[in-house]
């Protein structure tokens, strides 16, 4: 896997549409240990500055970590016109591949516990997850050739990352800072499972995605969910009692069951580990150790330089 990716991705040049969120810096950082030319700009860039983006290079990608956030404005209109500003100068500038990644909860609710499909009922759970299907819903027909010239993309659904804000995940950060102040670690919810993908296997999946578009397969499919393997599901307590013993804390958890966020379905992986062989490398218990060495090297300053070394260390152990 390691030397088609190295084949696909070397000396191409790719543009980053998004912030400094980690999936966007793991993207940034394995591009760059692959030999490729990333640049970024903001996710909220006008036509304008995606024009020029594209342009003023030989653009062979389009990588959009966050589709939700295109827009600052959050509501449907804005949302929309978001994308066909991105497709159109997409189109316009002849870019081979455009690829939209999300963690917004597009499977409309069903019977809990449930491994949600691509082909599942889209409308979400909450108003964001309404907005995000039209929004992929309005990029599949472009790929599709429904609204135009068609434009060849990719939409990649994930659950919430580690080292994100995102309220099912939040409390993994805290738990390293609290690690690395010598204070209790606080597990909310501890008989829930939790749900730990780190960005890297994430950001990973996307870039095999890519390089299987890029380098000519059939498009059998133009939606994918990636989804942790199972020893990235486990309880919060389990999780935790592990994780402080492994990074040799002594005191004991502390807790709490504040308000439990909706959680989303669980995605099922299979399409992309059945057509792009992806399959994650990171348990729970590996990926929370990263997260607590990025959360220290963020503290000394030194995050860029980790996210770096973690994604150089990621890719040695692909087959």
């Amino acid at each position: 896997m390691l030397d088609q990716l190295t084949q696909v991705w070397r000396a191409r040049h790719v543009l980053l549409v998004g912030g400094t969120d980690v999936l966007c810096a793991c993207l940034q950082a394995l591009l760059t240990e692959l030999g490729a030319r990333p640049a970024r700009i903001p996710a909220s860039a006008s036509s304008e500055t995606l024009c020029r983006a594209m342009t003023a290079g030989r653009i062979s990608a389009v990588i959009v970590p966050g589709a939700h956030a295109l827009s600052p404005q959050r509501d449907a209109p804005h949302q929309l016109a978001a994308i066909d500003a991105l497709i159109t100068e997409v189109r316009e500038a002849g870019v081979p591949l455009l690829i939209l990644c999300s963690d917004a909860p597009v499977y409309r609710a069903q019977a809990r516990p449930w491994l949600a499909e691509e082909d599942d009922a889209l409308g979400g759970q909450t108003r964001e997850g309404l907005i995000q299907s039209l929004v992929q819903l309005y990029a599949e027909g472009a790929a599709r050739g429904l609204l135009g010239d068609p434009v060849n993309a990719l939409i990649v659904r994930h659950p919430p990352l580690l080292g994100t804000d995102a309220p099912s995940v939040a409390q993994y950060a805290r738990w390293c800072r609290s690690l690395l102040t010598g204070d209790v670690v606080a597990v909310e919810q501890p008989d829930r499972q939790g749900v730990f993908a780190h960005p890297l296997d994430i950001a990973c999946g996307v870039l095999t995605l890519g390089a299987r578009a890029l380098g000519g397969e059939p498009a059998q499919s133009r939606v994918f969910n990636l989804a942790p393997g199972p020893e990235g599901l486990t309880s919060n307590r389990s999780a935790a009692l592990r994780f402080i013993r492994r990074a040799g804390g002594t005191r004991p958890i502390a807790e709490r069951m504040p308000p439990a966020p909706d959680t989303p379905p669980l995605l099922c992986g299979a399409r992309a580990r059945l057509l792009g062989g992806i399959r994650p490398l990171l348990g729970a218990d590996e990926a929370l150790s990263l997260l607590l060495s990025l959360e220290r090297a963020r503290a000394a300053g030194t995050e860029a330089a980790e996210t770096q070394k973690q994604a150089h260390d990621y890719l040695l152990r692909l087959p």
